[in-house]
């Protein structure tokens, strides 16, 4: 972790995330401001040693760096409408780490810009428990000076930060790339422990392979994007016909089994778009050519 000077940090939003980048802030010997719609929630934070404002502008004036963690950018954009909000973040550095699209990441830049206010957009690449670690990412985008003045501070708390580059929707795309992934990974995943529980097996089992398989899984993976990257769709193995004659084994299992058959008939689905196409005897990478 950086030993740069330490800056007052302001963070609004006290969800599981904020409270985590509290705690970490507070063991990197930030001075840090809370403030929280549901005031019960910065009390534990207060016994940690953070300043609890009486309200948002408050928190925000006591801030050099003052970090938003709420729910969407439409909260935040409510919490600015508070009566001197906008004003008291002019001459902060202010740094968005709330959800949004792409587009609304450009829209609140475009807003900041308007406000002269500094302004960086920010995506957590992990979940509340990781925060604080070497290895724990962040995405940041936007304004090149604004991320080299959020830098050490950020990194204080998320060692792996990154910076994506100058569009201030950047750092949203690469999270929702990855949250596309994950996402669906868990409802295969799901479908998984089900398969694994009718065979007598345990849902911890399974989680134990695909953590030892993780590197494997993250390489074939890749494959598909270096495919498609390349517009080769040249099969020497993993046809589009073979992967979908794979899901009816996986459907008549779950017939078998008395299970959802939602996941394979879903992926089905898919991998037929592409056969009806005329891509069946191409990689399985083909299935991207008809979404």
């Amino acid at each position: 972790m950086t030993t740069a000077a330490k800056k007052n940090v302001s963070v609004i939003g006290l969800g599981d995330m904020g409270a985590a980048l509290v705690r970490s802030f507070l063991q990197q010997g930030h001075a840090v401001t809370v403030w929280n719609r549901s005031a019960a929630r910065a009390v534990p934070l207060q016994q940690l040693g953070a300043v609890v404002a009486g309200n948002v502008t408050e928190a925000i004036a006591a801030g050099e760096v003052v970090i938003f963690c709420v729910t969407d950018y439409t909260v935040s954009r409510s919490l600015l409408e508070t009566a001197g909000a906008t004003a008291a973040l002019k001459g902060k550095l202010f740094v968005q780490l709330s959800s949004g699209t792409p587009q609304e990441a450009r829209e609140f830049d475009a807003w900041a810009g308007k406000e002269g206010i500094t302004y960086i957009d920010g995506a957590i690449m992990a979940v509340p428990d990781q925060i604080g670690r070497p290895d724990t990412v962040f995405f940041m985008s936007g304004n090149h000076d604004a991320y080299t003045q959020s830098e050490a501070t950020i990194k204080s708390v998320a060692g792996g930060l990154q910076y994506m580059g100058t569009d201030p929707g950047a750092a949203s795309t690469w999270d929702m790339g990855f949250l596309s992934v994950l996402f669906s990974a868990m409802g295969g995943f799901f479908h998984g422990i089900k398969l694994f529980e009718s065979e007598g097996l345990t849902a911890t089992a399974l989680g134990n392979m695909i953590f030892q398989l993780a590197p494997a899984l993250g390489e074939m993976l890749k494959q598909q994007a270096d495919i498609i990257g390349t517009g080769n769709y040249s099969a020497n193995h993993s046809s589009l016909n073979l992967c979908s004659g794979s899901m009816d084994m996986f459907i008549q299992h779950a017939k078998d089994a008395n299970i959802s058959a939602e996941v394979p008939t879903f992926i089905k689905g898919i991998f037929k778009r592409a056969q009806d196409a005329g891509y069946g005897n191409e990689h399985v990478a083909a299935a991207y050519k008809t979404y």
